[in-house]
């Protein structure tokens, strides 16, 4: 347990708070799977993601080559990627019945040797994600404060809250680790409109 004491200012008068940080023990999923996409498609995100190249150039969390954070509004290469990733996460993640997950935010991201990102979260995101297009497994996928990680290989999907802080360490390999991170958020579901004509 953290224990902080504040003194602020209010309006003149004079507050004094004690602030308890307890750390709790959560059951907390982060799920993976093999999404099965054929290898030529793969090949075509891959080649499509160094196309667009660094849209950042290294100012946010990730020290890599990114793309911007809306790469479905600049190519529709990855429509049908996206289309399966979402299909899994309303499929297979517990939600109330009339939630679905929408998609808020996705990129690309190309590790050279070398580059890494530094720990985050994705807050206010509801859920992340990571689908790997090519990793050899070498450079994990760390979450910071669990004492887990995931050595993701070709066609791995990793699925977890987006408020879980993970980075990812110096990638150590010649070759390039490929990947699309995105940011999902809940939404309530549209209910179907009938008109009915006599």
């Amino acid at each position: 347990m953290c224990y902080i004491s504040i003194l602020y200012i209010i309006n003149p008068i004079i507050l004094e708070m004690n602030i308890h940080n307890y750390h709790i023990n959560h059951p907390t999923q982060v799920i993976t799977t093999q999404l099965g996409v054929p290898q030529e498609y793969r090949q075509q995100c891959i080649k499509e993601i160094y196309r667009l190249g660094d849209s950042q150039d290294q100012q946010t969390n990730v020290k890599a080559t990114m793309t911007s954070y809306l790469i479905f509004d600049e190519s529709k290469v990855f429509d049908k990627l996206l289309d399966n990733i979402l299909t899994v996460v309303n499929n297979f993640i517990d939600k109330p019945y009339d939630l679905q997950y929408i998609l808020r935010s996705a990129w690309g991201t190309i590790y050279k040797k070398d580059d890494y990102t530094i720990p985050h979260e994705h807050l206010p995101s509801n859920l992340s994600f990571v689908y790997y297009l090519q990793s050899s497994g070498n450079t994990p996928l760390v979450f910071d404060n669990c004492n887990f990680h995931i050595n993701p290989t070709d066609d791995r999907l990793a699925i977890f809250p987006a408020y879980l802080t993970h980075s990812v360490p110096k990638h150590g390999d010649e070759q390039d680790r490929v990947c699309i991170a995105g940011n999902l958020i809940a939404n309530k579901k549209k209910k179907l409109q009938y008109s009915f004509s006599i």
